[in-house]
């Protein structure tokens, strides 16, 4: 995998469902969606809480000027909202303002330190602004909340980033406890293929490929890594297969020119 389809991979696992932040770290935002709650919340928090789902509203819109008026009117409210800082340092990341997204990712975490989304989301984009040994220790702080309810996504953020910065060792040791969880998980399969391959480890690699396309998933750069693995185990049955689905299904790839300049049929 390259390190642009990696980078696009940290960049898509990042994009949380606002709407599902909280000061918790998951779950509802308080106060919103809970009718309960509504009546226990300071006015004051749930003017703010309101003020952040409207604005979580405009950014999945693509209306980022209106979503930026929202979270600043939220922190303007209450300026200890967890979420609201959370939020807008997504939107400040998305507007190429990294220090401003530091500054409210930093916020998030330091009022409520099991902020796990905050944590996850904060990793990604230091691991896209190359500060790797940075994001990796926010993504464990991500990991280290029993009460987080998704910690596959985080592994896989993390073993992403650690494939990107060069470290398969670690890539591997995430994917690993990911698949103890949750085994048919596509990306790690396909991970752990990319790294028993770039080991010498052929076998591993196929039987990790295989799983990934017993899932029914078939993917240019998946089938490239098929091939490449049974080209060095000999099986020319299964080589021919993949090369020749990657040319029917994926023919202006990427993929399918480097499987033509291999003089791979």
């Amino acid at each position: 995998m390259t390190k642009k389809s990696i980078q696009a991979g940290l960049m898509i696992s990042a994009l949380f469902l606002l709407s599902a932040c909280s000061s918790s770290g998951g779950g509802s935002i308080a106060g919103v969606d809970d009718e309960a709650e509504l009546i226990v919340v300071p006015k004051g928090n749930r003017l703010a809480e309101t003020n952040v789902k409207l604005g979580v509203g405009y950014m999945q819109q693509g209306n980022f000027e209106y979503a930026l008026r929202k979270f600043r009117k939220a922190l303007e409210i209450d300026d200890n909202l967890p979420n609201g800082h959370y939020a807008i340092a997504l939107l400040y990341d998305r507007l190429g303002k990294p220090q401003a997204a530091v500054r409210h990712f930093e916020r998030s975490i330091e009022i409520n330190p099991q902020y796990s989304d905050a944590y996850n989301a904060y990793a990604a984009f230091l691991c896209r602004n190359k500060e790797y040994d940075r994001a990796d220790e926010k993504f464990r702080k991500a990991l280290a909340n029993p009460l987080y309810r998704s910690h596959g996504l985080v592994r896989i953020n993390a073993g992403l980033c650690a494939m990107r910065a060069g470290k398969p060792d670690k890539a591997e040791k995430y994917f690993r406890n990911l698949l103890k969880s949750n085994p048919n998980n596509p990306t790690a399969l396909f991970q752990m293929a990319k790294i028993n391959y770039d080991a010498q480890r052929y076998l591993q690699a196929r039987g990790y490929i295989q799983r990934f396309y017993a899932l029914g998933k078939h993917t240019a750069q998946s089938l490239l890594q098929g091939v490449k693995i049974e080209r060095i185990l000999g099986d020319k049955n299964a080589l021919v297969k993949y090369a020749l689905i990657l040319q029917r299904k994926f023919p202006d790839s990427d993929e399918a020119r480097e499987l033509l300049k291999s003089e791979i049929r």
